[in-house]
């Protein structure tokens, strides 16, 4: 029974050293080596970008707080990640909440893209975990990567392209990092396929 799960575990750490490895920048036209959380806190933003937010994000946030506070809002988004973007010039703010209540239990959450410029939401979703800008285009804003952890091992993600006046899902994939048995890929496997209604 030792041996066994002295065995056991070593399967599970030699797992987690291949998962988190260093990944190619793109595999199969993806920037997988690129998806990443914001992790610096709101906190640490300049006055005029925590006020922004909080004015963008207080009524998109305020039926999930309905019985309680305004105080209790604004530290709820207080508490949230942010980074800095350049988006082909125009700066913006990736902005994620931590915790229970607006993530869910595999670490996918609500996520917001804030025009800092125009003082606006140019994009929104419920169920992110990471992402990344790419390709940046000469005529507009670049594309929008987004990735939602569905295993241990798979992760969906979606190019999010601008056009007119939003963000719209413009193709979907399955990253896989491990086979069934959960052995380690040397470099993430992508399986390309129609996005659903929703984006996934």
């Amino acid at each position: 029974m030792l041996y066994s799960g002295c065995m056991i575990g070593l399967q599970a750490m030699l797992l987690l050293s291949a998962l988190t490895a260093p990944v190619a920048a793109q595999v199969g036209g993806w920037p997988v080596g690129r998806l990443h959380e914001a992790s610096t806190s709101i906190a640490r933003l300049p006055p005029a970008d925590r006020l922004l937010v909080h004015a963008l994000l207080r009524p998109e946030m305020g039926p999930l707080f309905q019985d309680q506070s305004p105080r209790t809002l604004d530290k709820a988004i207080s508490s949230f990640r942010a980074e800095r973007l350049n988006l082909g010039g125009a700066p913006a703010l990736a902005v994620q909440p931590i915790g229970d209540e607006l993530c869910g239990a595999t670490g996918n959450c609500s996520f917001w893209i804030i025009d800092i410029q125009h003082r606006r939401i140019l994009f929104r979703s419920d169920v992110i975990q990471t992402f990344a800008v790419d390709r940046i285009s000469p005529h507009g804003l670049p594309d929008i990567i987004t990735g939602t952890h569905s295993s241990a091992t798979e992760t969906d993600l979606i190019r999010w392209h601008y056009e007119g006046a939003q963000y719209i899902h413009q193709s979907c994939a399955t990253v896989d990092y491990a086979d069934a048995d959960g052995n380690a890929y040397k470099q993430p496997k992508i399986d390309s396929h129609p996005c659903s209604i929703e984006g996934n």
